[in-house]
This record gives C-alpha cells, sequence and structure tokens, in this order.
C-alpha cells in the first residue's frame, strides 16, 4: 500500500492507493485529511458504492495505442519497483508480458503517426477489427523501410528476446533463470523508454517520478539501471559524467544533475 501527499487549503491529503486498481471492489477506497493537532478524518467508499467506483462507472473504457501502451508499462514498471505487489518468479513473468505488449503498441503507435493504415497487416483492410494488426517484428520491418528509422544491433537483440520470451509464457512453457529474466526484462523497459522519448517526443520515465516508483525502480532492477545508463551516456557523448551519490552510476554531468535518477549535486572539487 502506497500513499501519495498533496496540499489543499492548509490541509494535508493522503490519497490510500489500496488494491482496487488489481480489481478488487471490495477494498475501500479511503481519503485522510489532517488538520494541524487534529486526528484525521476518513472518507471511505465500500466496493461499488464508494465514490472511486462511482466515478470509473460513469466513464466509458477507452485506451488508444499510446494510453494502452502507457498502462502496460506502468504495470511492468511497477511489478520491478515494489517489493509487495507479487513473488519475484511471478512479477517477473509478468513484467515481461506487460512490457512486451508495451513495446508493440509503442511501435504501432509510430507507424500509425506515419499512416494509421500501416498498423494493418493487410493495409487494405484498415480499420477492420477482425484483420490481424502487425507483429513487433513487422511494425520493426515497415518502421526501417517506410519511416527510415534505425534500430541497432543491442535493440533488435532485445525485441527479439522479449518477443521470444512473452510467445512462449503466453503460448507454451517458459525456462529461465532468474539472473536471465531480469536482463529481458531490464533491456525491455530500457528500449520503451529510449524508443518513446526519441520517436514518439514523449518522456515516459516522467509517469514515475511522482512518487517514489522511479527510485526504487533504479535499485530494485539493477540490470536495468546499467542498460538505461548506457542508453542515456549514448546520447550524451560528449558530456564527462560523474558518480552519483544518489543511485551509484556515474551519470552526473558538470552541471550537478544525474541524468538518470534526477539528482542533483555539488560537482565543485
Amino acid at each position: 500500500m502506497r500513499f501519495s501527499w498533496a496540499r489543499q487549503n492548509s490541509q494535508r491529503t493522503i490519497s490510500v492507493l489500496s488494491y482496487e486498481r488489481f480489481g478488487i471492489a471490495e477494498i475501500p477506497f479511503c481519503i485522510a485529511r489532517w488538520h494541524d493537532s487534529v486526528e484525521p478524518e476518513y472518507d471511505c467508499g465500500n466496493g461499488p458504492t464508494g465514490k472511486a467506483e462511482a466515478l470509473s462507472a460513469r466513464l466509458p473504457i477507452q485506451f488508444d495505442l499510446l494510453s494502452n501502451a502507457r498502462d502496460s508499462l506502468r504495470r511492468a514498471v511497477e511489478l520491478m519497483a515494489w517489493d509487495d505487489l507479487n513473488s519475484d518468479h511471478a512479477k517477473l513473468k509478468h513484467a515481461i508480458t506487460n512490457a512486451a505488449h508495451a513495446i508493440e503498441l509503442l511501435l504501432k503507435e509510430r507507424l500509425r503517426r506515419e499512416h494509421p493504415a500501416f498498423i494493418w497487416q493487410n493495409v487494405d483492410k484498415y480499420r477492420s477489427l477482425q484483420a490481424q494488426t502487425v507483429t513487433a517484428e513487422a511494425a520493426v520491418s515497415r518502421l526501417t523501410t517506410i519511416c527510415n528509422l534505425t534500430f541497432t544491433d543491442s535493440d533488435k537483440a532485445t525485441l527479439l528476446a522479449i518477443r521470444t520470451t512473452r510467445n512462449a509464457i503466453e503460448h507454451y512453457e517458459w525456462h529461465a533463470s532468474e539472473a536471465e529474466a531480469k536482463v529481458i526484462v531490464g533491456n525491455a523497459l530500457s528500449f520503451a523508454l529510449g524508443f518513446a522519448e526519441e520517436h514518439l517526443g514523449i518522456d515516459l520515465s516522467a509517469d514515475f517520478k511522482r512518487d517514489d516508483t522511479w527510485r526504487l525502480l533504479i535499485e530494485q532492477a539493477q540490470e536495468f539501471a546499467r542498460v538505461h545508463s548506457l542508453r542515456i551516456a549514448t546520447k550524451a557523448p560528449n558530456v564527462f559524467l560523474m558518480l552519483c551519490d544518489e543511485c551509484g552510476t556515474e551519470m552526473v554531468t558538470d552541471a550537478g544533475g544525474c541524468l538518470l535518477c534526477g539528482h542533483w549535486q555539488d560537482t565543485e572539487i
């Protein structure tokens, strides 16, 4: 269970994020309000009659490609960042499938921006929900030949590994060491974030910096921190980087900001 803080009219408000985001409606959604030197007051909805559920019931379910990708990426990141969400093996499995889903949708979003018909395997069947859309592999091929995007050998290996592993999980059996699984997830998350920023103009990492999720991801998913640091460093080849006091990576610029975790520190010797 996590808490997010906000200030409203001299009151401190804590939103208790219960397990309702996992679809368990019986657990109430609670708002606790504090006044100075006063006991907290609770405003709790109970199941379907709660305020959160009532508001959700009035809104239509709607996910476009980008919001759908964002949602799956958030699930993958939270599984890797927060210890209390699942067992290690189960959370690695679900992190892989969610990361693979997010990547496929991000690739399709870039195709959509070129032309929506390119999302369909057969462009003549554009908009038919009964027709097949392109696979991640076909999306990469079209992005390369039609949109002139380039994918490094490392990124191609990442896409192959996440696709193969996802297929094994969803369609047959999955056997891997924990270390191997962490590498696959770390590489996939880094690719998703890097692709979104470079080719969609969106900093998806900002979604996780509103609370402790980004910090915990760097701490818990060391393979991600390592590979994402390398990805960031290649985008700033002429910047002298120093060791970060917060996350321990050599990602601090001479201005004092860490390109990975965002920590600021004094760089004067």
